[in-house]
């Protein structure tokens, strides 16, 4: 019989396991330790209290639109690479659309529907008023942490298996 390999599946016939609680894993759990800069508030970051860990594993293709998390983040990769695009916090003012439209037809509060890495101009002008597009990289064993509501898009290079961790 010949293997199928996963590069050879078409994307839209895999599955993304997607923001899933870790505390429904309770045998992964037990096997990661939360960073220190997660629980010490002595490092400034927030106030220290870990909200909540997310469990993200799908094949090569995954990505998460364009949005923010409202609170800090802690990315950190453990298989495979993604490239996480990332754009400072927005000091838009309150009312009408923006360069995010976030909200726009019918998108949540957080989420933009512009690919901030092929924006489409024409249906999205606004968006050439973004601010510069960061990208980083991650490799296994990476960690970049994601300041509370700075916008990013994220995409699987491989097959991924990350964590992620909020806290206040």
């Amino acid at each position: 019989m010949d293997a199928v390999h996963l590069n050879d599946i078409p994307t839209q016939d895999l599955v993304y396991l997607a923001q899933n609680d870790l505390k429904s894993f309770p045998n992964l759990i037990q096997e990661f330790d939360v960073p220190e800069i997660v629980k010490n508030d002595c490092y400034k970051v927030g106030k220290g209290t870990l909200y909540n860990m997310m469990l993200w594993f799908g094949p090569r293709g995954c990505q998460s639109p364009l949005h923010y998390d409202p609170l800090d983040n802690l990315l950190i990769q453990f298989v495979g690479r993604k490239n996480v695009y990332l754009l400072p916090n927005s000091t838009d003012q309150e009312g009408g659309v923006h360069w995010h439209y976030c909200g726009y037809e019918g998108q949540q509060y957080n989420t933009s529907p512009v690919d901030a890495i092929h924006p489409d101009l024409e249906k999205y002008p606004l968006f050439k008023d973004a601010p510069t597009i960061f990208v980083a990289e991650l490799y296994e064993g990476d960690i970049l942490y994601i300041p509370s509501k700075w916008w990013h898009q994220v995409i699987s290079i491989d097959r991924s298996i990350s964590i992620n961790a909020w806290w206040r």
